[in-house]
């Protein structure tokens, strides 16, 4: 990492877009906070999204002789060589000895954060109505709506939920608790897509976006660092308060966007003086949309002034959101994805490691679903049970959290060629919520259908 500064022209310049948000009044006001008080530790959840469904059971696979040989046998063509894979010097739960598994070949820089506690694997996961095995979903127990599908298993998965009565997403959901009156600064989105996990909060998830807008032409039109100082701003302003009680639910709406841009500006005068550029972010071979590792040296970037956000806006907790495209592996397995998944988290760890803040920052996966068990020739199909990562210095890591499912034909762990995830939505997400703050009562109203199942953590959390 370097010590470079960004001028303040340079990074005010990152354009900023946010959905409705609450009465400017709100912001003039103290936020009353869970966890605003002096000296509060800050803490950060970075959600990642492998977006199009991860082929997660060619990143983990076995290496143990009989166990490796059932993975042979079902994943034929697309099977890695027992020999390519990288073994794990300990395993210390589930019973697994240290030679039953290892990583890819080309996620060198995950498997190293493995070994050394600060990467943990959690099996299996996925979206669940209730515990149910092979047998009972032969029979007719209940699962999720629309079970294959990207979209939906995909919003599933930012709901928190799979029973359809949630709308809003879990990070709004956590923001709520943290942040009773709301907070425009504790949901950040840095990709460059919508997502529902920061979506129906108080207020809706800001947009940090790597498109430079030069601060002078705002200024030109009245939306500069003034923020609205010119006459011409001074001008919309007027108008838009005049809007801001109206009986008009939507023009209220729309006066109330229109002035948080309005004086948004002042706001983040000096906020990004300071911040810190860092090296070893690339972008990854045939990516689609915005390159991953931008995102996270993005993200980095924002922590590099977090302190910032705490004095100005009272803000101890965020979730940022981040977007890997290119994950439904229809026709291959999509190394290049994986190397390029692997890399890039490195980059950003060592990022966190050279501010101080490993501990205080955990980085989680998450996906659409899993691939099927077996190839379709050239690559695999749409499935259920996935694995996820999570990384950070307040992780226990270095283990497997959860039960593997055995990977051989007509699997007893499987249905219909793919796997039934044995770890619920709601248990993997709510352990780090847990470490994030929220206690046993809250996880049960951020993840209402957390009682459903027999574990509501699972300890991969200091």
């Amino acid at each position: 990492m370097s010590n470079t500064n960004y001028s303040r022209r340079q990074f005010l310049g990152i354009s900023l877009a946010a959905a409705t948000l609450s009465p400017l009044t709100g912001l003039a006001r103290q936020l009353q906070t869970k966890d605003s008080a002096p000296g509060t530790p800050y803490k950060a959840l970075v959600v990642v999204l492998l977006e199009g469904g991860a082929d997660v059971f060619n990143m983990i696979a076995p290496t143990e002789a009989d166990r490796y040989a059932d993975y042979r046998a079902t994943r034929e063509n697309i099977a890695l060589p027992r020999n390519s894979l990288l073994p794990f010097s300990h395993l210390n739960g589930n019973g697994l000895n240290p030679d039953s598994y290892g990583m890819r070949d080309n996620m060198g820089a995950m498997h190293s954060l493995f070994e050394e506690g600060k990467l943990a694997i959690i099996a299996n996961t996925g979206t669940l109505l209730q515990p149910v095995t092979r047998s009972d979903v032969e029979n007719g127990a209940p699962v999720p709506f629309e079970l294959f599908a990207h979209n939906t298993q995909r919003s599933q998965w930012m709901l928190g939920s799979a029973t359809g009565a949630e709308h809003q997403g879990w990070g709004a959901r956590i923001g709520n608790h943290f942040y009773t009156e709301g907070n425009p600064w504790f949901n950040v989105n840095v990709s460059d897509s919508n997502n529902l996990l920061q979506t129906g909060g108080a207020f809706e998830a800001i947009h940090f976006d790597d498109a430079y807008v030069s601060p002078d032409t705002m200024t030109a039109y009245g939306f500069g660092p003034e923020s609205g100082g010119s006459e011409l701003g001074q001008v919309y302003q007027t108008l838009y308060k005049q809007q801001l009680e109206s009986r008009n639910l939507l023009m209220a709406a729309f006066a109330r966007k229109r002035m948080d841009e309005l004086l948004r500006p002042n706001r983040l005068e000096g906020l990004f003086d300071n911040v810190l550029n860092f090296d070893g972010f690339n972008d990854g071979v045939h990516e689609t949309g915005k390159p991953l590792g931008r995102q996270l040296e993005l993200v980095a970037q924002i922590l590099s002034v977090r302190q910032e956000f705490q004095n100005r806006f009272q803000t101890n907790r965020q979730i940022f959101f981040v977007n890997q495209h290119g994950w439904d592996t229809h026709d291959s397995d999509n190394a290049h994805q994986v190397g390029y998944l692997s890399d890039s988290l490195g980059a950003f760890q060592h990022a966190l490691a050279d501010m101080g803040i490993e501990n205080q920052v955990t980085t989680l996966t998450l996906s659409d679903f899993g691939r099927s068990l077996t190839s379709n020739s050239a690559g695999t199909d749409h499935g259920w049970g996935s694995h996820a990562f999570v990384m950070g210095g307040a992780v226990n890591g270095g283990d497997i959290y959860g039960r593997m499912p055995q990977m051989r034909n007509d699997s007893p762990d499987a249905w219909s060629d793919r796997m039934i995830p044995t770890t619920a939505v709601e248990t993997y997400l709510a352990t780090a919520a847990k470490w994030f703050g929220l206690s046993d009562a809250e996880l049960g109203s951020v993840f209402p259908n957390l009682s459903a199942f027999p574990e509501r953590t699972l300890g991969f959390m200091a």
